[in-house]
């Protein structure tokens, strides 16, 4: 019963290593030649055009020497007024690439370059922002002249702005559905040949006590008596 289970144990192990495995997974640096990328940092926050607030469906973008465009997050789409959101679990501007820290990160609102200043503050408008991984940043943007919106852009009911589709960066997706069924199917076909192994190991140690038994209650077996 125990071995049985021990290797049900075993086989599940191996075939979740190797799920694991197949998953493909960023290289090192030293691997692919390539600089290893940084961590994102994050904007949000109003944006003015010509002096009025940016309509919405406006696209937003950051850019900079080895920063990654035309990802979900970057270009994002203004809402009415603004860009990003202050909540965790929505969408962003994101800097991401294999930038620096403190690489200038330049901003376009329609595609026009925006000045930019942290918000909530009276500093002087910037043409520039210090990228900083893993930061989060609420940076007001303005541009000069009138912007229009994106003539693809629909705005959703549940959100005041709309964003692209999130879809997975090459690199980080995970296996696909057919082999998580396929893998689902051999754990429940392993279970059952546990379970049927574990009941056979029963049986035998049953039927083992039973002659033990039936052994101890008749005496010693033919040929173990001693002659007088």
């Amino acid at each position: 019963m125990k071995s049985s289970i021990l290797i049900a144990g075993f086989l599940v192990f191996m075939i979740a290593s190797w799920a694991v495995s197949a998953e493909e997974v960023p290289l090192l640096p030293a691997e692919t030649g390539f600089p290893q990328p940084m961590i994102p940092h994050s904007f949000y926050g109003s944006i003015t055009a010509a002096g009025s607030p940016v309509p919405a469906g406006v696209p937003v973008e950051v850019d900079a020497p080895g920063i990654k465009k035309g990802i979900p997050e970057n270009p994002v789409y203004s809402s009415e007024g603004g860009y990003g959101s202050p909540d965790p679990f929505r969408l962003r501007l994101a800097a991401q690439g294999t930038m620096e820290p403190g690489t200038e990160l330049v901003f376009y609102v329609g595609g026009v370059r925006a000045e930019v200043r942290p918000s909530g503050t009276e500093n002087e408008w910037q043409s520039s922002f210090a990228y900083s991984p893993g930061g989060v940043t609420s940076l007001d943007l303005r541009v000069s002249v009138p912007v229009t919106p994106d003539p693809a852009f629909r705005m959703t009911p549940e959100e005041t702005s709309s964003q692209p589709v999130k879809t997975p960066l090459h690199g980080q997706s995970g296996p696909s559905q057919e082999v998580m069924l396929g893998l689902v199917a051999i754990l429940v076909i392993l279970a059952i040949t546990a379970f049927f192994l574990g009941k056979r190991a029963e049986k035998k140690e049953k039927k083992s006590g039973g002659e033990e038994g039936t052994i101890q209650e008749g005496g010693s077996p033919p040929g173990d008596e001693k002659p007088e």
